[in-house]
């Protein structure tokens, strides 16, 4: 290759790289991806790409940061990890010539889609880049050979430009990022449609209402009560560890100052809660309530909740309970999960930090409105408690350190 040559590659590449870095960036604040979840790749020529690398946060993520790998082999060089899913992103390469951006998104719709056990879901005609119908790939554990495998079956049938991975999220792919974010909003929107539709049929409704869809879902959720119902008024608070104690963040954005196992004053209820989430859980410094629609049903329908979509195993654990108002039950429920379920009244979500818990409480909304989504398909099928335990364990003392450890490297 001559100077001038291997000069344009270098310019190509460098420009791909910004691409990626920008569309991290844009797909954190439309909503598709969040964290450091899902990847972005773009082709720089008929034998590489670049993909955005594991474990870094896209609001900070730089071009330097950015990992080249070859199609043919998912080989790459440099000390920087390529996303895990680098062995997906060159199936679809190899698979269309004229694909040259790629994003894999964890997006809720087609999420919710992807947990339903669906071979395809149909797509309007109003979304052509979706091709007619919508393939779901088969499962496979994140990062494996078996989901790579998967989606080349899948590309094989498909006819459009999305394919929801089952139990996973969804992969899009275009001729340009102006065209794939184009497709993954299609996908949203055809997701959400095509699930509505669904709802309107088994109910023998002629217009879709989201809060006689919940109704009718808790009526096929719903286990007797066991015991008394919880006695606490909503809203419950947000609270975050300090020194000596926590914040409590209460009614009307006040907070009040709380020295753990000193519940003195005229105090809320749900201050107990907290003091002994935090007492007897050190991991803990930040609690949030989440009380969306879709937990609140949930968390009325008396039920443990196993993971559907599998970025619930990695991050919140192998199942979550329901719990009807003591303290001490609620603590110990939070020692192997990230969430639980308050009987009536939401979930407590809780990380390491606010980040995290913010996460826990974007992926209980998930999984609640697959479960919900998922009383219009029959029972469906939570991943197998194997794969959940795997996938909790290489979160744990592997992905999670990583993070860490690129937070630091910053």
């Amino acid at each position: 290759m001559s100077p001038a040559g291997r000069q344009e590659a270098t310019m190509n590449e460098r420009e791909a790289k910004e691409k990626v870095v920008d569309a991290g960036i844009r797909l954190v604040e439309s909503g598709l991806i969040a964290r450091t979840w899902g990847n972005v790749s773009c082709r720089i020529s008929d034998s590489h790409f670049v993909i955005s690398p594991s474990g870094r946060d896209y609001m900070s993520l730089t071009p330097g940061e950015i990992v080249t790998v070859a199609i043919a082999d998912v080989s790459y060089t440099g000390d920087i990890k390529p996303s895990s899913e680098k062995g997906v992103h060159a199936e679809i390469y190899k698979h269309s010539s004229g694909t040259n951006f790629i994003m894999h998104t964890h997006q809720e719709n087609a999420s919710v889609i992807s947990t339903l056990g669906l071979d395809f879901i149909p797509a309007d005609p109003a979304y052509p880049l979706l091709g007619g119908e919508i393939i779901c790939a088969s499962y496979g554990l994140p990062g494996t050979k078996t989901l790579r495998r998967n989606i080349a079956d899948a590309l094989a049938r498909s006819k459009g430009h999305a394919i929801i991975m089952k139990n996973h999220g969804a992969v899009c792919f275009g001729k340009d990022e102006t065209e794939t974010f184009q497709i993954a909003s299609d996908l949203e929107l055809a997701s959400i449609q095509f699930a509505e539709r669904k709802y309107m049929e088994t109910a023998d409704e002629k217009s879709f209402d989201t809060d006689k869809m919940l109704k009718f879902a808790l009526s096929k959720l719903a286990r007797k009560w066991r015991g008394e119902s919880c006695g606490f008024d909503l809203p419950y608070c947000k609270s975050e560890r300090n020194a000596n104690g926590f914040t409590l963040h209460i009614h009307d954005n006040a907070t009040v100052e709380v020295t753990l196992d000193h519940l003195e004053g005229l105090l809320p209820k749900e201050a107990e809660i907290h003091n002994e989430i935090y007492r007897t859980n050190k991991n803990i410094n930040c609690i949030i309530h989440a009380d969306s629609p879709e937990i609140l049903t949930v968390s009325r329908a008396n039920i443990t909740l196993y993971p559907l979509v599998d970025d619930f195993a990695q991050i919140i654990g192998t199942k979550v309970k329901t719990v009807i108002k003591d303290p001490a039950e609620i603590a110990d429920a939070l020692k192997n999960a990230s969430a639980v379920l308050i009987g009536n009244h939401g979930a407590l979500c809780c990380g390491a930090s606010e980040g995290d818990a913010s996460a826990v409480q974007m992926i209980m909304e998930k999984n609640c409105k697959a479960r919900i989504f998922g009383t219009l398909f029959g029972d469906v099928k939570a991943l197998s408690r194997l794969d959940c335990k795997l996938m909790r364990v290489v979160y744990q003392t592997k992905y999670s350190k990583q993070i860490s450890s690129n937070k630091e490297q910053k």
